[in-house]
């Protein structure tokens, strides 16, 4: 059911693509589930009017946009299509045991968050890349969102995945409204739960056998989502363990899931021909974002533990005057400014607080943003090219 102004050509291209898509994800789990009324609906509407959302429901999902079925519209639809969808079986069978039973009256906890919404996430760009809805060049340059966000940000020194799921009835609407630095202490389970799904299937690969997260999802799927025995965390690695190994799971449950260790992305991505590197080598960073406020230019929301601004002891709302006894009157001037520095570098940068004029010192560092890139089809060995391909263009 599609509720949009667009002519026929469009409406059927938007179907072509969605069947494509469930295609791909029932190759991941081998087959389609047992629909209650035997369909399933995908109802959407993208109208001007409409308030963006997406929601996963057994037998069909509700989906909404206020943007057109254009070009670029078209690709925010694919998206989440791809996401809901897969939620008829991770989520929706496949599901947590600390959310049942259902109670729509009061909050759900869960510590499996990262898994059942973090692993959605990992499979809804890579399902658009193996329908061919979105290129491999595309695919691959978006990686880096991911891993800058979770790499960059200070939240894993205070919980680990487990954690940041069962903080979600604290971060899903209530920060989002208020001026708060959560972003200091938490980490989206999407996010975090997307680049450790991208950790597990390239480690599954590596290991050999023909592994691979589809694999893993599948006996997820016949275990507990197909009989709709609901799970728990030690469920997950135990299923893990006898898909992989009692020391592989083990090992990737210790480091990755119950502390917040960092997995070895750059090897991981080097496995499949892709490049992790530093996207602004040798540029200075001072980590603030900033805003002109009237003819003033304030720094905008928390400083992010670690970065030189925090650690020089900015501020939110702080007014910037001048740095190095230049003034700055505008976001372009700074940005500028901070450029032609170098990382290692100390500035002066004078600030109003609160009425008061002081001085603080920002020690620069080199800006810590990483980029993915494809290697050359000629730069990678046949054994790389050939786990790409079965990555991304399995069954071809």
């Amino acid at each position: 059911v599609l509720h949009a102004p667009n002519e026929a050509a469009v409406i059927d291209e938007f179907k072509e693509a969605a069947m494509k898509i469930v295609a791909r994800e029932q190759a991941v789990y081998r087959e389609l589930p047992e629909y209650d009324y035997s369909t399933y609906t995908f109802i959407c509407c993208y109208m001007p009017q409409a308030s963006g959302d997406g929601m996963e429901h057994r037998n069909s999902t509700f989906i909404s946009g206020n943007f057109t079925l254009d070009s670029t519209g078209l690709k925010r639809a694919y998206g989440t299509v791809a996401h809901e969808f897969f939620h008829c079986w991770n989520v929706e069978r496949i599901r947590p045991k600390m959310l049942e039973p259902f109670d729509f009256e009061r909050a759900n906890m869960s510590g499996e968050l990262w898994f059942a919404e973090g692993f959605t996430s990992y499979y809804t760009d890579l399902t658009l890349c193996r329908a061919g809805l979105l290129p491999k060049s595309d695919y691959v340059s978006n990686i880096s969102g991911g891993l800058n966000y979770v790499i960059n940000q200070p939240g894993r020194q205070f919980r680990n995945p487990i954690g940041m799921s069962q903080f979600a009835p604290f971060a899903d609407a209530a920060t989002s409204i208020d001026p708060v630095n959560f972003g200091n202490t938490f980490i989206s389970y999407y996010t975090y739960g997307k680049v450790l799904g991208l950790a597990l299937d390239l480690s599954l690969r590596n290991a050999g056998d023909q592994r691979s997260l589809d694999g893993f999802m599948a006996l997820m799927w016949q275990r507990f989502g197909k009989p709709e025995i609901s799970y728990n965390v030690a469920d997950i690695e135990a299923t893990l363990a006898d898909y992989a190994g009692y020391e592989f799971a083990a090992s990737f449950f210790d480091h990755y899931i119950y502390h917040s260790e960092i997995p070895n992305y750059q090897a991981l991505l080097q496995s499949v021909g892709i490049r992790l590197t530093k996207a602004h080598p040798g540029q200075a960073y001072w980590g603030a974002s900033v805003q002109n406020v009237g003819d003033q230019l304030e720094i905008s929301g928390y400083t992010t533990i670690g970065t030189p601004a925090y650690e020089a002891g900015l501020e939110s709302g702080d007014r910037i005057l001048s740095i190095e006894g230049q003034s700055i009157p505008d976001v372009e001037a700074l940005e500028n400014r901070i450029a032609s520095y170098h990382p290692g570098d100390n500035v002066r940068v004078q600030i109003r607080r609160h009425g008061n004029t002081m001085m603080k010192t920002v020690h620069l560092e080199e800006n810590p943003q990483l980029q993915t890139q494809l290697e050359s089809p000629g730069v990678m060995s046949a054994t790389t090219l050939e786990m790409q391909n079965t990555w991304l263009n399995p069954n071809k």
